[in-house]
């Protein structure tokens, strides 16, 4: 049994009797209520242990809370056992080593965010002395230095580092729970990406590589460089007009591995292009260069640099937003949704554009019935394979007469389902 003691000083201690054994804590000089408060969870701790059961969350919360003094007294009297403190950069490099699933690119983002995080907390400090006062004072100073939409990121992810801490017992709560992350998009950094700049960045390009990065980032609407990797030759159907792409960022959804993706003119003529230059077939991919850490912002700066003119942001996204808003002008959601791998919400926030042109055709919106049917039949005639962008100065050409489909003897493999879908018939392994 466990009982509160007041010494003639005004000192509190709690004394705790097991058979002839007496053993002490000393609280020192303490408001009575603290006391009292103090003597009930040890009071709970003895209880609990007695019974064999855990901590109730109110008892567990209150050993985790108290200050290093009280609870090294509390170890001494044997109510308590020695707490391993984990700090926050060894928690974090724990973590990060256990996410084998994320792409590099996830990767070097996080890593990235942690180094914010251990700068602002500090490596060494224990997670559980992090509060809910410091996360609000982290998320304000990311944005005093950074954007909304990239403090949002980062909030989110330094939730994801306290969650897992939280799951695993280390942190009796999330100090982050109530820090409200924000909006990820940033609309200062939207650019759509003309005709005319894509054909000054495509004259600049040193060879048909090249300019077929452009080409498929810009009017495939592919994200590049991931995207990028797993294009090959023998899963182009020419005579069909489509390609598969396959989407590392998608592929741990529900059939969101690959997407199958219409040859328009600008990019069939850069993919036949570069087919016809090529000396030596031997290599089904598209871009053997090309892997998953590698980063191409290093050429299209280079590229732009050539061309002179200015970079935008994301040059990328903006090229694959460019040609999801060009799209969704003439064709229905679901179909530009599927095209281009992303879902309705995604679409909304991070790629669709308002344009000049889109108030100009309504501030001149003819409401006559008759005139408005013409409209939509006009759109509704332009077939999707045939899809030409205004403008283009990209003429289409048929230069190529054998399908990339076929090898040299003229036998073609046997069609698997991922081949069928796009109507392949998919070649033996080049060489």
């Amino acid at each position: 049994m466990a009982c509160l003691s007041k010494r003639t000083d005004g000192s509190y201690r709690i004394i705790i009797t097991s058979g002839e054994t007496r053993r002490h804590i000393e609280l020192g000089k303490t408001p009575k209520k603290a006391a009292n408060l103090c003597l009930s969870m040890v009071e709970r701790i003895m209880a609990s242990q007695a019974a064999g059961l855990a901590l109730d969350v109110e008892t567990a919360n209150w050993t985790a809370k108290i200050e290093d003094r009280l609870h090294a007294k509390l170890v001494k009297a044997g109510v308590l056992q020695q707490r391993h403190r984990r700090t926050l950069g060894d928690f974090i490099t724990q973590y990060i080593g256990e996410r084998s699933d994320w792409k590099p690119g996830t990767l070097a983002a996080f890593k990235t965010a942690a180094g914010k995080m251990l700068t602002f907390f500090g490596a060494d400090t224990p997670l559980e002395t992090i509060t809910a006062e410091q996360c609000y004072s982290y998320k304000a100073e990311l944005l005093r230095k950074f954007s909304a939409g990239y403090t949002s990121k980062n909030v989110e992810r330094a939730k994801l580092v306290f969650n897992a801490a939280h799951s695993r017992r280390l942190i009796t709560d999330n100090p982050f729970t109530d820090v409200v992350a924000g909006r990820h998009d940033n609309p200062k950094k939207q650019h759509f990406v003309t005709v005319d700049e894509a054909n000054t960045l495509l004259v600049a390009c040193r060879d048909a590589r090249q300019r077929l990065i452009i080409v498929l980032a810009r009017y495939g609407g592919l994200r590049c460089p991931s995207e990028l990797v797993g294009l090959r030759w023998s899963e182009i159907n020419w005579e069909k007009r489509r390609f598969i792409v396959h989407s590392p960022k998608t592929e741990h959804h529900k059939g969101g591995a690959y997407r199958v993706v219409p040859l328009f003119p600008e990019v069939e003529t850069a993919l036949s292009e570069l087919w016809e230059s090529l000396p030596d077939r031997a290599d089904d991919r598209i871009f053997p260069d090309i892997n998953p850490n590698k980063s191409l912002g290093s050429f299209i700066a280079k590229t732009a640099t050539r061309a002179g003119i200015v970079l935008w942001d994301k040059p990328f996204v903006n090229m694959r937003s460019s040609r999801a808003t060009e799209l969704i002008t003439i064709f229905p959601a679901h179909v530009v949704n599927k095209i281009m791998g992303h879902t309705e919400a995604v679409a909304i926030a991070h790629y669709r554009q308002v344009l000049d042109s889109d108030f100009e055709k309504l501030s001149g919106l003819i409401t006559d019935e008759k005139n408005v049917n013409k409209s939509v039949n006009e759109h509704a005639i332009l077939g999707l394979n045939r899809l030409e962008t205004e403008n283009s100065k990209i003429a289409v050409t048929s230069s190529v007469t054998m399908s990339c489909n076929e090898n040299s003897s003229g036998t073609k493999a046997l069609k698997t389902p991922i081949i069928a879908e796009a109507g392949l018939e998919p070649a033996q392994p080049f060489g």
